[in-house]
C-alpha cells in the first residue's frame, strides 16, 4: 500500500527539511503540501463556515519552494500540492 503525508507547511510547523527525510525514513511514498499561497491581507467577505481564516492560511509557505527543499534531501519520493 502507499501511503503520503499531508501538511500545511507553516514557520511555526516541523522544517520541510527535516519533514521530508522523517516521511521517507519512515516509508511513505509521497509527501503533498498545501496550497493557499495567496491570501489577502484584508477580507470584505466572511470566511466560508463565519469563523475567522485559519491562521496557517496566512502563513503556509508557496508548496512549490518548499517542495524543492523536500526534493533536495530525499532521494525517492512523489511530491504533490
Amino acid at each position: 500500500m502507499e501511503l503520503g503525508i499531508f501538511i500545511i507547511a507553516t514557520e511555526y510547523t516541523i522544517r520541510i527539511d527535516e519533514l521530508a527525510r522523517e516521511v521517507e525514513q519512515r516509508g511513505f511514498e509521497s509527501l503533498f503540501l498545501g496550497e493557499h499561497s495567496h491570501i489577502p491581507v484584508s477580507r470584505r467577505s466572511p470566511f466560508r463556515s463565519g469563523a475567522e481564516l485559519p491562521r496557517e492560511y496566512r502563513h503556509a509557505f508557496d508548496p512549490f519552494v518548499a517542495l524543492a527543499t523536500a526534493a533536495a534531501v530525499t532521494t525517492n519520493h512523489k511530491a504533490g500540492v
